[in-house]
């Protein structure tokens, strides 16, 4: 154990560290990795085998996830009151992103003591950077849907009309299902897919989400997913007459005329009103 360090302020550093590639750390956060008296750590064995590569030994590590957060806040106020460097790292990128963080972080900047951000990799900024997408207008990041099935088609639905690109981790078990609703959901629309950021099997796909859906029906997904789903866009990729062809083929394929223009409707943010009037009349004629 670290002796006190009484005449000092007691410091917490939120570390970022490599989401895959290992050499993807800055100098600053191997430099606050040396320095530290305390480790938090979202998973030690990944965190220990970081330090080992890079050859930093004797430090303390306490591991520090969702579910023990609470119960080691008062364990990080002695450490800081004592004066110790306390570094706070996640199992991959920024802490507090779509990890644990927050309220420790919201608990020291109460107790009146500094916590120093240490910048670094992110999954999140990695993945945006080759998405080849506009992004000067903003986006939405949602991290990772929920579990249940009911809430996630509940946000869905709140999404569908939502006109800036949405960003979601996506963990493999759930990826297929999650592909499948928002289909079902958002309508076909354009996603970029990023699976393995940094690593060996690094690969960024565009697709269609229906696409994207019937391939991963015949192919299992592994590994680490991150996606970005198209905004609704005002403006419909098809013609008046495309849209009204499309209608008359969802009715042969067994849509009642009125579910079929529901669906022509909300899929490319017409007026269902409206658009069931030109069909009638295209019906008529």
């Amino acid at each position: 154990m670290c002796a006190d360090r009484a005449g000092g302020k007691g410091l917490l550093y939120v570390v970022a560290t490599p989401i895959g590639n290992l050499r993807d750390i800055t100098l600053r956060a191997l430099e606050v990795l040396k320095e530290a008296d305390l480790i938090l750590c979202e998973d030690t064995r990944t965190t220990r085998k970081l330090l080992t590569y890079y050859q930093i030994s004797g430090k303390r590590l306490r591991s520090f996830y969702k579910d023990n957060e609470a119960q080691r806040v008062p364990e990080v106020l002695e450490a800081l009151r004592r004066g110790w460097k306390v570094a706070l790292v996640s199992e991959a990128g920024t802490p507090g992103i779509s990890d644990p963080g927050a309220l420790l972080v919201r608990e020291v900047r109460k107790a009146a003591f500094a916590v120093v951000p240490v910048p670094g990799p992110s999954a999140l900024t990695t993945f945006l950077s080759v998405s080849g997408q506009d992004l000067s207008g903003g986006f939405m990041f949602l991290g990772f849907p929920p579990a249940r099935k009911t809430e996630r088609k509940k946000l869905l639905q709140q999404l569908r009309d939502y006109p800036y690109p949405m960003v979601f981790f996506v963990p493999p078990h759930r990826l297929r299902t999650f592909l499948r609703e928002a289909l079902e959901i958002l309508g076909d629309r354009s996603v970029v897919l990023g699976h393995e950021l940094t690593k060996m099997h690094e690969e960024v796909r565009s697709f269609s989400l229906r696409e994207a859906a019937e391939y991963f029906e015949t192919t299992a997904p592994k590994g680490e997913y991150i996606l970005l789903l198209e905004g609704r866009s005002n403006e419909p990729d098809l013609s008046m007459a495309e849209i009204l062809a499309a209608i008359e083929d969802l009715r042969r394929k067994g849509y009642p005329l009125k579910e079929a223009v529901k669906e022509m409707a909300r899929r490319y943010g017409l007026s269902t009103k409206e658009l069931y009037a030109l069909a009638l009349r295209r019906k008529r004629d």
